[in-house]
């Protein structure tokens, strides 16, 4: 038994090398880029003191001319672009692994018929399907997981400079911590699924490449609704005096807004989005019975983690439920008599 299952995994290993390699060969270029990158970085903040000025608007009262309030443009020009690209890189990585992995796995031998010759030997197809996934796999997970630490790390020095990049957004969302590791067997479950069902391999790429675009954009949608956000409420005068500067700068914003009628009830900024001018506006919250209270809804950075895993959960649910398609598919599928 185990000669035979050395050999499967060594059968597996020849076919796939190539790939394998290439896919080394990209996780090491890029885990060096993001290193390199982020100590270049954080040696600068340290050089300027400016590690601790997380907006230069509000903490260092700068202007143009200012050593710190330079120091800090001068960071942003530098620095910004790389890391928000990194993450875009890191976002379509799930996809290029399901287009160029996951959708050849199966597909590749069915179109050709290769299969049957592993089919015929003492090999059963639940046994050659797992020694497929399961080696390509583990190198997905182990790649993904080494660049989603690493981009962590490198947003992690870099948020406070850069809060105006929320951090609810594709990037960094999608490109750290768990959720940027769950999509990745999502997408490869994907492909390798279509390659079962269509048996071609472009039309299994192609639909991969389509289902994942599709999963990655209905994430983001589903996003600020897997916690519920925070309410904040200002005081008669419309100012949110009594909420902390920093929950502004460090929370997800953009959400719900608006105004609270006398009763407490919200009246959102939208319902008079048609309202034409000043007079048109007021006119509108009037007949609204908005005050002059304000309200936002937001996620706090306390959200994070928890929506981290949530997200994760359900791409790794989903990868799952696609792996035992895989097998039942397999197991239903009418081929040569199988050993006993």
């Amino acid at each position: 038994m185990r000669p035979r299952t050395r050999g499967l995994v060594w059968l597996v290993w020849r076919q796939h090398r190539a790939a394998l390699r290439a896919g080394l060969a990209l996780v090491v270029a890029v885990a060096a880029y993001i290193v390199w990158q982020r100590t270049q970085m954080v040696g600068y903040m340290r050089t300027h003191g400016i590690e601790g000025c997380s907006d230069w608007q509000t903490y260092c009262h700068g202007n143009r001319s200012d050593p710190m309030t330079g120091a800090l443009m001068h960071l942003s020009a530098a620095y910004r672009t790389p890391l928000l690209n990194t993450g875009r890189l890191l976002i379509a990585l799930p996809a290029l692994i399901g287009v160029f992995i996951g959708a050849p796995l199966f597909a590749r031998e069915l179109e050709a018929g290769t299969h049957q010759v592993v089919w015929t030997q003492s090999v059963s197809r639940t046994r050659w399907l797992v020694a497929k996934l399961a080696l390509p796999l583990a190198a997905v997970l182990a790649g993904t997981t080494v660049l989603a630490v690493l981009y962590t790390w490198w947003w992690r020095a870099a948020r406070a400079q850069f809060s105006d990049i929320a951090w609810g957004t594709a990037v960094p969302f999608d490109a750290t911590g768990p959720a940027a590791v769950a999509l990745a067997p999502l997408s490869f479950f994907l492909g390798a699924a279509a390659g079962l069902l269509l048996r071609r391999t472009l039309p299994a790429m192609v639909a991969t490449l389509g289902v994942t675009v599709g999963v990655q954009y209905g994430l983001g949608a589903l996003r600020p609704h897997l916690m519920t956000p925070r309410t904040i409420v200002s005081d008669a005068t419309g100012e949110f005096a009594r909420t902390p500067s920093e929950l502004f700068h460090t929370s997800w914003r953009g959400f719900t807004e608006g105004f609270l009628t006398r009763s407490g009830e919200k009246v959102p900024s939208d319902r008079c989005a048609s309202a034409v001018g000043d007079d048109g506006w007021n006119r509108c919250l009037a007949r609204l019975g908005a005050t002059k209270r304000q309200y936002e809804e937001l996620h706090p950075a306390g959200h994070y983690w928890p929506m981290q895993w949530i997200q994760a959960g359900i791409c790794l649910a989903a990868a799952a439920a696609l792996a035992a398609l895989c097998v039942w598919w397999i197991r239903r599928r009418p081929a040569v008599k199988e050993p006993v």
